[in-house]
């Protein structure tokens, strides 16, 4: 089961896409030809993807980017839950890494550049310098500014890079 969490777009015809999936199961996944797509192990001990060149076994925290119009067969154990973000190939590309904030750290300064999709995995942080605005597990949160983030928490940023027009 997945759940959209940010889009830039409409659903059927988007530039980029953030989601959540809960998999419950062994079983393929949907192809989405002319897609690039990252996806992260955010939940649950490993899930092993099986592409058509190789075989790669996801850990939680460590993305891993593949064509989206391949077909990928998933094994998992248990139940495990991912983030997709997935960029229209030649209009917009993407990152994605987690990090862990620790009460007391440094802000971490994410730049201006692009859409950043920020996810809150674990814990609380906040947004800004001032802490006017507090994010906790589950929550998500969508800018285009520079930020500073704080607090004690386990989060997901996908930064979006739309390319410039032929």
């Amino acid at each position: 089961m997945t759940t959209e969490i940010a889009l830039g777009g409409t659903p059927d015809d988007f530039t980029w896409r953030v989601s959540l999936a809960e998999v419950a199961q062994s079983g393929d996944f949907s192809a989405f030809p002319g897609i690039d797509r990252i996806i992260v192990l955010v939940e649950g001990s490993t899930m092993t993807l099986r592409l058509p060149d190789r075989t790669r076994v996801l850990r939680r925290d460590e993305p891993f980017a593949f064509d989206g119009g391949v077909p990928v067969r998933c094994t998992v154990e248990q139940p495990t839950r991912d983030l997709n973000v997935m960029t229209r190939r030649g209009a917009a590309r993407a990152t994605v890494d987690v990090r862990v904030l620790a009460d007391g750290d440094a802000p971490v300064v994410v730049p201006a550049a692009g859409t950043v999709v920020l996810v809150v995995l674990e814990g609380t942080v906040r947004l800004g310098a001032t802490d006017d605005t507090t994010l906790g597990a589950g929550d998500v949160a969508t800018t285009g500014e520079r930020v500073e983030l704080t607090g004690a928490a386990r989060l997901a940023l996908a930064r979006i890079v739309l390319s410039p027009a032929v």
